[in-house]
């Protein structure tokens, strides 16, 4: 049995085909479609690892609300030898070796670590992976946590060994193609500590497309944008149920649903917690380089470490929005970061339904946030991304030299694909095409699965007939 896994930067999925139709693959339980899990890794003080929806609620109930408290911590020791210019009498010749420890400030109450979108890190070149609680986790070893799991539920589903994938991947991890072929190897090394041996890449669009064209009646042109939470893959491409996709161009855009998320954050939630505030009686505004720390839940608790918090401290009793600024204080000292930004995630989705609504943020005590929000006000957060999205369809239409009247049939796929401004980017540009869109989460699943049997349907006929 070869099955299909799309390992996704917010959910992975699972799926085979068998009896000409194609079934998912159970893989989480605990979630509400048991068929999606979470692309979420969370390990424990004593090196427990928890999946998807355990990770994630886990992480709420244990390390949500608690005191954020640094520790100076020497994690080694540099030498540095310099020459030595001139010398007092009595002083030896030759060179000054200095030896100095390497201190680092490490947050001490931490329960566990909570690892997201670990998929947007194999095009980090700089990236080999990460130190948890005195053990060194390679990248891959950390995606084999997941795709390990996905092997173990299809065999458990299907009663046999499994074995056999066909991963999907991105068009391109980055532009430079070494250190994409190096990303690919990154992501079959995992695949393989994960247990899988016999293992082979298809493109996520093609994926989606296959999903799409597996009952085509005639050829299209189609145009598949596959819009998920790490980046964003266009192809323009032939499609013919009787033979394989003709790819007339590519073009994959480093903008994903993580990436509305930090934008939306700095555009309405991050005001709202006086980044645009004076901090003091003189003016002077919110330092640059702590309104970055906000971009990423992740980095929301270095506002805490002792050269960050006295300002915000001083801005509460000083600056201009001491509201804004105690709520910051809270945030950053209590690590309410992933819950702001789940909240800044639902909201994003709400948007994609309604013209207006509440982002509702709960937390622990008399903490909380309550901030109306409108997809106007989305739409002008996400004005950069919007752009880098348009730049991206001219290329790939001009790299294929197709007038974009010429494109019949428009897929669309991925979370972030729903969001109506870009089905308005998508029905501007291209004005004659049918926009369908596939389903948000299966559709590239799906595709693999099809590949996937395609594959071993060949391989079983090759060998029927050397027997």
């Amino acid at each position: 049995m070869r099955i299909g896994v799309d390992f996704g930067t917010t959910h992975t999925s699972a799926a085979y085909v068998q009896g000409g139709q194609v079934h998912f693959i159970p893989l989480d339980a605990a979630n509400d479609d048991p068929t999606l899990l979470r692309s979420m890794v969370y390990i424990n003080r004593n090196h427990e690892v928890l999946l998807g929806r355990e990770a994630v609620e886990t992480y709420l109930r244990e390390d949500t609300g608690r005191i954020v408290r640094y520790e100076d911590k020497v994690v080694g020791t540099l030498e540095n030898t310099v020459a030595q210019v001139s010398r007092e009498p009595g002083e030896a010749d030759g060179p000054i070796t200095i030896i100095y420890d390497v201190v680092v400030a490490e947050d001490i109450s931490t329960n566990g670590r909570l690892i997201q979108s670990i998929k947007t890190a194999l095009r980090d070149v700089g990236y080999d992976g990460t130190t948890i609680y005195g053990r060194f986790y390679p990248l891959p070893e950390l995606i084999a946590l997941l795709l390990r799991h996905v092997r173990q539920q299809a065999e458990a589903h299907l009663g046999q060994s499994v074995t056999a994938v066909t991963l999907g991947r991105p068009v391109v991890f980055t532009a430079d193609p070494t250190e994409d072929a190096r990303a690919e190897a990154r992501l079959r090394h995992a695949a393989e500590l994960a247990g899988f041996t016999d293992i082979c890449f298809e493109r996520e669009p093609i994926a989606a497309a296959l999903f799409y064209t597996h009952t085509l009646a005639q050829p299209e042109t189609i145009f598949v944008f596959d819009f998920g939470g790490g980046t964003l893959d266009m192809t323009l491409m032939e499609v013919d149920a009787a033979r394989p996709p003709r790819i007339l161009a590519t073009q994959g855009v480093l903008v994903g649903g993580d990436d509305l998320d930090s934008a939306f954050m700095m555009g309405k939630v991050a005001p709202d917690l006086g980044i645009h505030a004076a901090i003091d009686g003189d003016g002077s505004p919110f330092p640059h380089q702590m309104a970055n720390l906000l971009r990423h839940w992740q980095t929301i608790p270095q506002l805490s470490r002792p050269q960050y918090l006295p300002i915000i401290r001083r801005a509460k009793q000083f600056g201009d929005a001491p509201e804004g600024f105690a709520a910051l204080e809270t945030v950053v000292t209590q690590n309410y970061g992933f819950q702001l930004f789940e909240g800044v995630e639902r909201c994003k989705r709400l948007l994609s339904l309604y013209e207006a609504t509440t982002m509702e943020i709960v937390g622990d005590g008399a903490w909380g946030m309550s901030l109306p929000a409108t997809r106007r006000e989305f739409q002008r957060a996400i004005v950069q991304e919007v752009a880098a999205v348009q730049k991206g369809l001219t290329a790939v239409l001009a790299g294929a030299e197709v007038a974009p009247n010429r494109v019949e049939t428009v897929v669309t796929t991925g979370g972030s694909s729903l969001i109506p401004i870009f089905q308005t980017v998508l029905r501007n540009r291209f004005p004659e095409a049918r926009l369908v869109h596939s389903d948000t989460f299966g559709s590239v699943t799906a595709g693999l699965a099809i590949a996937a049997g395609a594959m071993a349907s060949s391989l079983h006929e090759s060998q029927s007939s050397q027997t």
